[in-house]
């Protein structure tokens, strides 16, 4: 039996935008939320208002798009917001711009290997997979080990979490592909003693149209 929950984190991923839509690979590059973005952060804010989450400070990405969300977070909750560059997406290189179905057709093995297989494979000026997701793993174990808070929130980018995700659920980053996490949906990690412990992942309830 563990004791009790020394940290819960709730891992937020941003609405969606307008290169989501398009489908263009966004990276650390950055475009626009849509109207649909909008009331699905609204719907996740109306989410936690009603659930029993104390949250203390939330994290985020400072690209535009979890900045955004961080800030409705933040206010949602009455608390401080602080950008952090480790929970940035990975750095699709020159991938970033160009469309998924364009990496598709013109280089198959790059975008099969980036999206389901390879978390090694490094896009041409940008890194890789594990990399990306070991700069958020470490700096979830340097929150915990602050002991500051006992709830946080942490606003972060699909690919990346996909592979963080696969960590603590796994021990292992390589069936990423698996944990999907739609835009505006959160993960619930609860820590003991630095082990995550429980994960449920990809909550997107909330988003369902009603």
């Amino acid at each position: 039996m563990h004791g009790p929950i020394t940290m819960k984190v709730i891992l937020v991923r941003h609405a969606e935008t307008e290169w989501n839509v398009r489908g263009v690979i966004q990276g650390q590059s950055d475009s626009t939320l849509t109207h649909r973005g909008e009331r699905q952060t609204s719907a996740l804010l109306a989410a936690f208002a009603a659930s029993d989450y104390q949250i203390e400070r939330v994290y985020a990405s400072p690209l535009g798009r979890t900045w955004q969300m961080g800030q409705s977070l933040s206010e949602c909750f009455g608390c401080s917001l602080v950008a952090e560059t480790a929970l940035k997406e990975q750095a699709f290189g020159q991938f970033e711009g160009m469309s998924t179905a364009q990496l598709l057709q013109h280089h198959p093995n790059d975008a099969n290997a980036l999206f389901k297989l390879d978390a090694e494979y490094c896009p041409p000026e940008g890194e890789s997979l594990a990399q990306a997701t070991q700069r958020v793993i470490s700096f979830l174990q340097n929150l915990q080990g602050t002991k500051e808070h006992q709830c946080v929130c942490i606003v972060s980018h699909g690919h990346v979490s996909q592979g963080v995700l696969a960590i603590l659920k796994e021990g292992t980053i390589d069936n990423f592909s698996r944990y999907a996490h739609p835009n505006a949906s959160y993960s619930v990690l609860d820590f003991f003693d630095g082990k995550c412990i429980a994960l449920r992942w990809g909550i997107a309830t909330h988003l369902l149209e009603r």
